[in-house]
């Protein structure tokens, strides 16, 4: 009865909220009321909410997409609300299309875009939609399919060949927004036009093409836009004349790779300039940072090297940049990437190599790092500060505290008078020890606190102070507090309020009261006073306190945390029933808090029991401020036996079910099978059903033919990533004395060339390099006079490069070419890329990204079950590889057997060998390229296994390609498995089988067995 009580106050509370909030005069773009805004912040269904939002790609997960779910309520567990998602052409759209939008969205595939923002809506999460058409993110062509390119005239302009090129694909992703978008009681509640463009006249009428199609097909929820300059241009901005977005946002990384960047109050002037009706938007702020091939040094020293403290990517330090933000007014605030993933296949472009993780906040191998503590600990408070949301900034600088050395900006809420006075360090990057103590204004006048002691700055820290902050059912107002406030919420009829510090800081807290009465003889660091009305804590933070008030029938409980224990402790949604249900900004603020578990991914009251699932990385004492009719708590379906002690707090331990030694043994890599994977040098190879490459004519014209007599871009020929193989024919004369080639591969890429089956040489590759002249000297030994010749390039394949300019068009393939010393001329190219190239893919659900045009991709010897009994025993390690240059082909099998209730996130290590051994390896597990290695140039070692495609209760297949780009050969110094931990976890993981060999050898080439090189 008493549980139905509260619900029914909350109710009554928050319709009352909800209404003063409708009163505010709001914005909308005419089409809807679900989503508006003002100068401040969003509405949504007529409620303020700040969004803080989470970046993540759904194509950079290749395994099973139940594993969206997995990474979705990680971050609604960590404070967020929202999820951004950037939408991906080349995935969908293989081939050119005029008349089919239908597109390639398949079920069951990471092309599922519905399961995607299903996934996101169970777990409670808003959604903003990014489709492009360009989106740039670091992936193969911007998003655009490889054919784009190979169109006439500019891209990203009003171009009408390029318009009819796009319209497809966004009539195709516009229906499905559509049909998720609030008003069709889905998620989505943005959706932005094009992706970090500048405007021009001719801009203009594309931007606006792309708005015009978003409405016609449907899309009524308000369009965003983002400048990648800060929102300093203010292009496609309402307050600007010409097109316009209803949102105008911003774009920023103002750390970069490896560096503590002065956070800069660009921000909010920016956005006074540029687009005063709006909210502070920021559609891109860096929550790490890329990095490219040869970043830093080989030996797994590429995003790993963010969690050093001397960078502070990935640790607690972070705080700087994202108060920094808060500080200058922002409300929706979306961070780049939380979840990076992989970029497996062909889907990189060639700034960025196989890992994506970006130094996030869930790591590839999806496990939460330090810095979701410190986002969770700002997103509880955002998400209960709706006051925040409607403030000011009334002015900011080192005049707030008695040393120059802090940094305040002061928010105010002119209607109902709270402030929030954001503190740090004057420069951003400094690791000093400051103390001090700050000026606020409150309701009861100027103010100097605290009133004893000091506030102290240790290095990166920042800190939010607020006066005047009213909260609870009970509507008590907190005049100043030194400490900050993680969250609060109402349990049963009692306010609870949450405070952090560091540990060992002093903390001072003044709250409005009547007649408090409180018992504090427990906690010997927490004194109190009471006079006029005010009621002051001051305490030594350590550990977790907690202060029992009664203030006539309004009963409060103060809990006082440092901040490693209020790491651990979150505020889980309590669902209710209706269609945003578990969404907490529509509703009431209901939560419990509980203490101790790695993750909870659900929390709900039973009666008298409190019911969690989640994780555990070990045996954990679960602490909880629940109702008091509460008694019991399960975990996981398991009952567990708790009491509650003395402060109120009931308490169980949830005992890990991981056995020891942990489970399972990673197994070691052996048994390996090998074949030669280049056949293709040999001038008797049969290249009849390679593409003959004879086009003598090219769109690229801002990157024309250097030489030759014909246009070898494999754009053109409908091959877009992976491995090329080229075969140039000539009749020679016998005074042929070299052959001189330009090869465009991408940043880091590199190629070998061969004559008649003999090598030539290779061109190694450069981070910094994507274009290169090498000339291959001959011998007449070489030569077959007055017959045919055959030249063959093996060419890697570093994605496509990202259109970044409204122009910019890159192919890859032989850029020039020519016989010196003779008259002979080149009677015939052929070309090889993966099997069926985009059009005619065997495989489609993996799709044409997945492979190359090795000749073991092709007859799909990379695929789970290929037979490869006849391969020779070999191994890709040292007294095996690759004994010359070329390419071997490698095979074999291993078994987890990994429990149910167990996740254990696995990698392959790969041991580099010597830095001046040239070699390049691709790695698949069951069929998926996960991985492209390369050993001269670094830095990747290590190669997540994703769970899904990682098999645990069936048998594993791993493969590797290893191409010697020097004539003395190459081989790998290790290889190994290596785990990122053990899980015990509610969530259920099932295999992701996915098609093997038998369901696609009718669509490759008969297998042929070559000896190993």
């Amino acid at each position: 009865m008493i549980w139905k009580l509260f619900w029914v106050l909350c109710f009554y509370a928050v319709s009352a909220y909800s209404s003063f909030n409708s009163l505010s005069t709001r914005s909308s773009n005419g089409l809807t009321d679900a989503v508006t805004w003002d100068t401040h912040s969003l509405f949504i269904l007529g409620q303020r909410v700040f969004i803080l939002s989470a970046e993540i790609h759904p194509w950079r997960l290749p395994g099973n997409p139940d594993l969206w779910g997995d990474i979705f309520q990680k971050v609604k567990a960590n404070g967020f609300n929202t999820v951004s998602f950037c939408v991906n052409w080349a995935t969908h759209f293989p081939t050119p299309t005029t008349n089919n939008t239908q597109g390639d969205f398949q079920a069951g595939t990471y092309r599922d875009i519905q399961r995607f923002i299903d996934e996101a809506k169970k777990a409670g999460l808003w959604m903003i939609a990014r489709p492009g058409p360009y989106i740039n993110a670091e992936t193969t062509g911007g998003g655009f399919p490889g054919w784009v390119g190979n169109i006439a005239g500019s891209l990203r302009t009003n171009n009408a060949v390029y318009q009819q090129a796009w319209t497809p694909y966004m009539t195709a992703i516009s229906k499905i927004i559509t049909r998720n978008q609030i008003t069709n009681g889905g998620p989505i509640i943005l959706v932005q036009a094009e992706n970090e463009y500048s405007a021009s006249t001719n801009n203009n009428i594309y931007m606006q093409a792309i708005i015009d199609l978003y409405r016609a097909n449907g899309i009524v929820i308000p369009t965003t836009h983002n400048d990648q300059h800060a929102g300093s241009t203010g292009n496609f901005s309402p307050d600007k004349p010409g097109t316009h977005v209803d949102i105008y946002c911003g774009d920023s990384y103002p750390q970069g790779a490896n560096s503590w960047a002065q956070v800069q109050a660009v921000y909010y002037s920016n956005h006074v300039a540029n687009a005063p009706s709006n909210p502070l938007c920021l559609a891109e702020f860096g929550g790490g940072f890329l990095l490219s091939w040869g970043s830093g040094t080989r030996g797994g020293t590429g995003y790993e090297k963010y969690s050093n403290p001397a960078t502070g990517l990935t640790n607690a330090d972070y705080a700087v940049s994202l108060t920094s933000i808060s500080a200058q007014t922002a409300t929706i605030l979306n961070i780049y990437m939380l979840f990076g993933g992989t970029n497996w296949g062909q889907t990189l472009e060639p700034t960025v190599y196989s890992s994506y993780e970006y130094g996030g906040g869930i790591s590839e191998s999806r496990v939460a790092n330090a810095k979701m503590n410190e986002m969770r600990l700002q997103g509880l408070f955002l998400r209960v500060s709706r006051d925040l949301l409607g403030a000011t900034l009334i002015a900011n600088g080192t005049n707030y505290t008695t040393s120059s050395l802090i940094h305040t900006a002061e928010l105010r809420n002119l209607d109902t008078g709270s402030a929030f006075y954001f503190a740090r360090h004057d420069t951003s990057t400094s690791t000093a020890l400051t103390t001090t103590q700050i000026t606020i204004n409150t309701s009861s006048g100027k103010m100097l606190v605290p009133t004893t002691g000091t506030l102290t700055f240790n290095g990166r820290e920042s800190k939010i102070l607020v006066t005047d902050y009213v909260f609870g059912l009970h509507e008590i107002n907190i005049l100043y507090s030194t400490a900050e406030i993680q969250t609060w919420t109402t349990i049963g009829s009692t306010d609870h309020l949450v405070l952090y510090a560091p540990a060992g800081q002093t903390g001072e807290t003044a709250i409005k009261l009547t007649n408090p009465v409180l018992n504090i003889a427990a906690f010997p660091n927490i004194s109190s006073r009471f006079a006029d009305g005010l009621l002051t804590l001051h305490y030594v933070v350590g550990g977790i306190q907690s202060v029992h008030i009664q203030d006539g029938n309004n009963s409060i409980v103060v809990v006082i945390m440092d901040k490693p224990t209020a790491n651990t402790w979150h505020a889980p949604v309590l669902s209710r029933p209706g269609n945003f249900g578990n969404f907490f900004s529509i509703g009431t603020n209901d939560s419990v808090l509980v203490g101790g578990p790695y993750l909870i991914r659900t929390a709900e009251i039973d009666n008298d029991t409190l019911v969690l699932t989640g994780d555990l990385n070990g045996t954990t004492t679960i602490q909880a401020f629940v109702p008091s009719v509460v008694q019991k708590i399960t975990w996981n379906s398991q009952t567990l036996t708790a009491s509650k002690n003395s402060t109120g707090i009931i308490v169980a331990t949830a005992q890990s079910i991981v056995p020891s030694p942990a489970i399972p043994p990673l197994p070691a890599l052996s048994k390996w099978k090998v074949s030669g994977s280049l056949p293709e040098i040999s001038p008797d190879f049969d290249d009849s059903s390679f593409v003959t490459a004879d086009q003598t004519t090219t769109n690229y014209t801002n990157l024309p033919v250097l030489a030759g007599d014909r246009v070898l871009y494999s754009q053109q020929y409908g091959f877009y990533g992976g491995n090329l193989i080229w075969r140039g024919h000539f009749n020679a004369t016998g005074d042929e004395t070299a052959i001189t080639t330009t090869v465009q591969s991408g940043f880091a890429g590199g190629y070998s060339a061969w004559l008649n089956g003999v090598f030539l040489g290779s061109s190694q590759g450069s981070p910094s390099i994507s274009l290169t002249t090498d000339t291959w000297n001959i011998t007449s030994s070489m030569l077959r006079v007055g017959r045919d010749n055959v030249f063959v390039i093996l060419q890697d394949h570093m994605g496509i490069v990202e259109t970044s300019t409204n122009s910019g068009k890159e192919p890859r393939g032989i850029r020039g070419f020519a016989i010196v010393g003779s008259t002979a001329k080149f009677t015939l190219w052929k070309l090889q890329g993966n099997q069926g190239g985009a059009a005619n893919t065997p495989d489609t659900f993996r799709g044409y990204l997945n492979e190359g045009g090795l000749y073991a991709e092709r007859i799909g010897a990379h695929l789970p079950d290929f037979p490869d009994s006849a391969w020779a025993d070999g191994t890709p390690l040292v007294g095996g590889g690759v004994k010359g240059a070329g390419v071997n082909f490698f095979r074999t099998t291993f078994d987890l057997r990994v429990p149910a209730g167990i996740d254990m996130p696995v990698r392959l290590s790969i041991t580099p060998s010597a830095i001046t051994s040239n070699f390049r390896a691709q790695i698949y597990l069951n069929g998926w390229q996960i991985g492209k290695y390369i050993n001269n140039i670094g830095p990747q070692t290590l190669f997540v296994l994703p769970a899904g495609i990682l098999r645990r209760n069936s048998t594993n297949t791993l493969a590797l390609s290893l191409w010697s780009l020097d004539g003395t050969g190459a081989s790998i110094a290790g290889l190994s498995l290596v785990s990122d931990g053990t899980f015990e976890t509610s969530f259920e993981f099932n295999d992701y089988v996915t098609p093997d060999y038998a369901t696609q050898k009718a669509s490759r080439p008969v297998p042929t067995t070559f000896t190993a090189m």
